[in-house]
C-alpha cells in the first residue's frame, strides 16, 4: 500500500532526516518560494522535485497580483518524478509546502486520484486540515495522465 504524507516543510525535513528512512524508498515533492533552504537540500531522497510557485487558485488572480501559479512545465516535472518513483517501487510519497495545507494538499489530492484511477491502494495522512488548491490539483492530475499515457 502506498502512503501519501502531507506536511509543512519543517515536519517533512525532520521526517526525511530519520536515519531509518531509506533514501531510495521515498519520494518528496516540495513547493518552496522563493528559494530552497539548505536544510531541504541536505535531506533530499533519491526521488524528489523542488517546485517554485505561489498559492493561487487561478491564472487571472496570479496575473493581477504578480504571483506565480503552478506552470504546466513544473506540473510535468513533478508528474515525471512521481511516475519514476512509482515505477521504482517507492511506497512513500511526501508532499510539503510552507503550511502543509493548500499547495501540497492539492498535489497530494491529484496523486491520490491518479493512484485510485490506476487501481493502486493508498492511505493519505495530513498533519493539518487540508484545503487543496484546485489549480494545483487539476494541473498535476492532467500532467500525470498525460505522461502516463505516453509511457505506453
Amino acid at each position: 500500500m502506498k502512503r501519501i504524507l502531507v506536511f509543512p516543510h519543517r515536519y517533512a525535513i525532520e521526517y526525511l532526516k530519520s536515519p531509518e528512512l531509506e533514501r531510495g524508498k521515498v519520494c518528496w515533492v516540495a513547493v518552496f518560494r522563493p528559494a530552497v533552504p539548505d536544510a531541504a537540500k541536505a535531506v533530499r531522497p533519491d526521488y524528489f522535485a523542488f517546485l517554485e510557485f505561489d498559492d493561487v487558485a487561478d491564472e487571472e488572480a496570479a496575473r493581477n497580483f504578480g504571483l506565480l501559479p503552478l506552470s504546466e512545465e513544473e506540473a510535468l516535472y513533478a508528474a515525471d518524478t512521481l511516475l519514476r518513483a512509482l515505477d521504482a517501487g517507492v511506497q512513500e510519497f511526501v508532499f510539503s509546502c510552507d503550511a502543509g495545507i493548500s499547495r501540497s494538499a492539492g498535489m497530494a489530492e491529484a496523486f491520490a486520484r491518479f493512484l485510485e484511477e490506476q487501481g493502486l491502494a493508498f492511505e493519505k495522512k495530513h498533519l493539518r486540515f487540508p484545503q487543496p488548491n484546485p489549480l494545483v490539483r487539476e494541473r498535476l492530475l492532467r500532467a500525470l495522465k498525460t505522461l502516463d499515457s505516453s509511457r505506453g
